[in-house]
């Protein structure tokens, strides 16, 4: 009999400045993306709504306010280790980012750069789910 894979929720955040849409640099080191360019993102907690998650990238992970939109697009794919649900949000950047120090156990980016949704065909070339939707999106195949 085969047991459920774990649930992950989360939300990426595809934040607008007036230089382009935000682009993140995931660490080197990372066992899934390592050194992609994409879109901030981070786990839902319990009862944690999208939107609420889309807020908590703008101040945990960019150091910045960010003013949500709208949904953007949401899918599900099923990883080695666990069931990803991830809902894609559009914001506006409020602020110019200063990204905090890493903290054990999460996610943080070395680097920021604002470009164009493009810019992360890459990224959903390695395999990206909020890269592929957000193309998607936007008419642009990955």
């Amino acid at each position: 009999m085969q047991t459920a894979k774990p649930l992950k929720r989360a939300v990426a955040l595809a934040a607008w400045s007036e230089e382009g849409l935000l682009l993140v640099k995931r660490p080197e080191e990372d066992p899934e993306f390592g050194g992609a360019w994409g879109l901030p993102a981070v786990s839902l907690g319990d009862g944690e709504s999208p939107e609420e998650g889309a807020l908590r990238v703008g101040w945990e992970k960019l150091g910045a306010g960010v003013e949500v939109l709208r949904p953007a697009a949401f899918g599900v794919e099923e990883r080695p280790a666990y069931t990803l649900e991830l809902w894609v949000v559009e914001a506006r950047l409020l602020a110019r980012p200063e990204l905090p120090e890493p903290k054990p156990g999460k996610t943080y980016y070395r680097a920021y750069r604002f470009g164009r949704p493009e810019e992360l065909r890459e990224a959903a070339r390695q395999g990206s789910l909020c890269s592929r939707l957000y193309l998607a999106v936007k008419g642009l195949c990955p």
